[in-house]
């Protein structure tokens, strides 16, 4: 995370780092960015940038931090309203509203899509971290379904809550279209649509 420095900056200052950072992460890799280009862009001198930050993946971890806490945001009003949601319902509706995030921020959507499609030591680290973290909250809303009748009690909370996570994740490995968005949106919508069917109704006929 920065340092106090960085923090400290003024806003102007602050936006400068931040949106080169931003520019250059979602054109390359993670790998391929080089923090000459990210000050260069920014105006900073190269011993400014180490007192802002510990090195370059530092710097990428926050503006990960950042997205999150952006797109977090975005989902807010969903969020505080889910007291009459299903699970799956709250899943469906969350899933839709992150594809209108990624509609309104595409230059958010460009980092998360290097990351998923790189798959490194950083997406590891990432992947690992958020999964929990939604995990345990999909295990909570899995549980109240059960109390509710909703969910069979006999289904295994986090395998399920797990199941759920990395199909929908995988929808947007799979079907991103960075320099098509609204196309590779509207498949992802449909997928995710049909799947959640398949597991709210189940395979057996009759």
């Amino acid at each position: 995370m920065p340092k106090t420095t960085f923090l400290n900056l003024d806003k102007e200052k602050k936006d400068r780092v931040i949106n080169s950072a931003l520019a250059f992460f979602s054109e390359k890799p993670y790998e391929q960015v080089m923090i000459s280009d990210i000050i260069k862009k920014a105006k900073i001198p190269r011993g400014s940038f180490y007192q802002y930050f510990e090195d370059k993946e530092d710097l990428y971890l926050y503006l990960l931090k950042l997205i999150q806490e952006t797109k977090l945001e975005f989902l807010g009003p969903t969020l505080q309203n889910i007291a009459n949601l299903s699970f799956l319902q709250l899943t469906r509706k969350l899933f839709e509203e992150g594809v209108k995030f990624a509609l309104a921020r595409p230059i958010h959507v460009k980092i998360l899509d290097l990351l998923l499609k790189n798959k490194n030591e950083i997406y590891q680290k990432v992947l690992a971290e958020s999964m929990q973290m939604a995990e345990t909250i999909y295990a909570n809303l899995i549980d109240q379904d059960k109390e509710k009748g909703l969910i069979r009690k006999d289904i295994d909370t986090h395998i399920f809550a797990r199941m759920i996570l990395e199909l929908t994740s995988n929808i947007a490995i799979d079907e991103l279209d960075i320099n098509n968005p609204e196309a590779s949106f509207k498949r992802m919508l449909e997928k995710n649509d049909k799947i959640l069917q398949i597991i709210e109704y189940g395979v057996k006929e009759g």
